[in-house]
């Protein structure tokens, strides 16, 4: 199990990418700010899934750079576009 912070931002956000024996699993992919697949790439060679706690900016930032990603199915709507007023 990492860690894997984004510091020097005032969210200071935590992203945990657990390994497994066939897959990692990412929770949260961060702010974007880091190149979060660079990093997991680093750690791991497992292929990784990310699955977000929610969708926050500061949860999904490097959604964009994983094949597979996992939101709870009420909020896949906001990952579209449909933002609730």
């Amino acid at each position: 199990t990492y860690v894997i912070s984004e510091p020097k931002h005032y969210e200071e956000t935590n992203s945990y990418l657990l390994l497994g024996t066939q897959r990692a699993l990412l929770i949260d992919s961060g702010l974007g700010v880091a190149d979060m697949r660079t990093i997991t790439n680093q750690l791991t060679a497992l292929p990784v899934t990310v699955v977000a706690t929610h969708v926050h900016w500061n949860h999904i930032g490097s959604h964009g750079s994983y094949d597979t990603v996992l939101v709870h199915e009420l909020e896949r709507r906001w990952l579209e576009g449909d933002f609730p007023l």
